[in-house]
């Protein structure tokens, strides 16, 4: 398994931050590659439990992707359960308010399995690209917010 962490610091409130996080449209716009994401249980969005179901297109090679929220501490963390195609992950975002802004760390679990065992001395590079991407993404997302 390879674990990967990154944080960015971000001139929003941490309660700005949480919302968007919160919000299943948020996430369309900041996962890179992510072309469509449908909740798939009742509630909210972002409830422990709450199950959702998204298309990945990978150089035009669609890929889909199946979420669980498993943990969501208000304005503090959301984790959640990913399956693609041989690949389990565990990922989340935890948040900390700075003086100028919030700190958002994403960290991320991937665990190959099946054939893609023979590939997992690269699951570190492909994940640190994935962060890398998701940071960058969610803070041009999060500076064009207005306050709520």
């Amino acid at each position: 398994m390879a674990r990967i962490e990154s944080s960015i610091i971000v001139s929003k409130s941490i309660e700005d931050v949480f919302a968007f996080l919160s919000k299943r449209e948020s996430h369309l716009r900041f996962i890179p590659r992510m072309v469509s994401l449908t909740q798939t249980s009742q509630g909210d969005f972002a409830q422990v439990g709450g199950t959702s179901e998204g298309m990945l297109n990978y150089f035009g090679i669609k890929i889909p992707v199946g979420y669980e929220i498993t943990e969501n501490e208000l304005n503090q963390k959301l984790s959640m359960n990913g399956k693609m195609p041989y690949v389990n992950f565990k990922d989340g975002y935890v948040l900390n308010k700075k003086d100028n802004g919030t700190e958002i760390t994403f960290w991320l679990d991937l665990s190959p399995f099946g054939y893609t065992k023979i590939f997992s001395p690269l699951a570190g590079l492909i994940g640190k690209v994935h962060a890398w991407e998701t940071l960058r993404n969610l803070k041009r997302e999060i500076a064009s917010l207005r306050s709520q």
